[in-house]
């Protein structure tokens, strides 16, 4: 799984420390995270769990793996 700054297919942004996933914006309902509940790794809001099968690293150009997002 990569480290730092990670998506799900594209969508929402989450930070992956170890196998960690720390989710601050859900790829499903686009809502930013409750603290708590991004570092429990899911949502808040719609309960979404990530698969980490889904995650993506994230670059600082607003890229998703040199492809445009």
């Amino acid at each position: 799984m990569p480290q730092g700054a990670v998506t799900f297919l594209g969508r929402g942004l989450a930070y992956v420390r170890g196998q960690r996933i720390v989710l601050t914006i859900c790829p499903v309902c686009s809502q930013r995270n409750d603290p708590k509940a991004a570092e429990r790794g899911h949502c808040l809001w719609c309960a979404y769990e990530p698969t980490p099968a889904d995650v993506r690293a994230a670059t600082a150009d607003g890229k998703l793996n040199g492809k445009a997002a």
